[in-house]
């Protein structure tokens, strides 16, 4: 099984012929940068302007599409993505998991000293080598501490996550192409099942069995993107036991079939 990287980096480019009616999935959080053009980002349900230079942050709840991109020029992102546990005990977790004050679905627009970071982060991302991941996690904790401090985030806010939690997210990396249970979990942070699943919500933005599924529904994106395997080979290899109960986790969370995700391949 792949290790995920710490910070994944890609681009995106939408244009009002290339933008996708499908709500975008994932179990890891983002940092966007708008980099170019300007549009309506419908997320969670609200219409949001973004326009160069603003920073979105976005949690794994939350469902986003392009509604429409009022520049001439295309709308160009660049993502960074990563796992809610990068930010254990960092005290950013209330970035992407609470509303922040005075800046609408965390859209914040970059100051100099963000776009310095946002400058460097780039480099990185197109030199890269062996020490890039160190780095390219250093610079984006960052960029992040410093969107903190532009909205008077309290330092040091909230309790510190239980160790065992960590263990309990490498479990599932180790183990999420098979059926995996809440008591299983639970016991590995020595919690009563009840207690575990809020516990786990409030640090990794939704519930064990939504982190799960989202994780397998991710993984199955990328394999009908980047491969030509047939829909049940993709089901079996992401953990889930029949081709029924995978079709119906993917609609949940796509609204479209898998053969129908494959042949239309935006994404917002």
């Amino acid at each position: 099984m792949e290790q995920e990287e710490s910070i994944k980096i890609y681009t995106k480019s939408f244009s009002n012929q290339t933008i996708s009616s499908k709500p975008h999935v994932s179990h890891r959080f983002k940092a966007v940068w708008i980099r170019k053009g300007r549009g309506f980002w419908n997320i969670a349900g609200d219409v949001c302007a973004v326009k160069p230079d603003d920073l979105v942050l976005l949690n794994n709840e939350e469902e986003r599409i392009i509604e429409q991109i009022t520049s001439a020029e295309s709308l160009e992102f660049f993502i960074m993505e990563f796992e809610p546990r990068l930010l254990f005990d960092s005290g950013l977790l209330p970035l992407f998991t609470e509303p922040v004050n005075g800046y609408a679905h965390r859209i914040i627009p970059a100051d100099s000293t963000m776009l310095h970071i946002l400058g460097r982060i780039r480099e990185e991302h197109h030199n890269p080598d062996g020490f890039s991941q160190l780095i390219l996690v250093s610079c984006v904790m960052q960029l992040l501490a410093w969107s903190a401090r532009r909205t008077s985030l309290v330092p040091g806010g909230g309790p510190r996550v239980n160790p065992l939690m960590k263990q309990v997210l490498a479990y599932i990396d180790r183990h999420y192409t098979r059926r995996i249970t809440l008591e299983e979990l639970a016991g590995i942070a020595h919690m009563s099942s009840t207690a575990f699943s809020r516990y786990f919500t409030r640090y990794n933005g939704i519930g064990p069995a939504q982190y799960i599924k989202r994780k397998r529904i991710a993984q199955a994106i990328r394999l009908l993107e980047e491969t030509d395997r047939t829909i049940l080979d993709i089901a079996m290899d992401c953990g889930f036991q029949n081709i029924s109960n995978f079709y119906k986790a993917f609609h949940s969370l796509t609204r479209q079939a898998p053969g129908d995700y494959r042949n239309d391949r935006g994404d917002s």
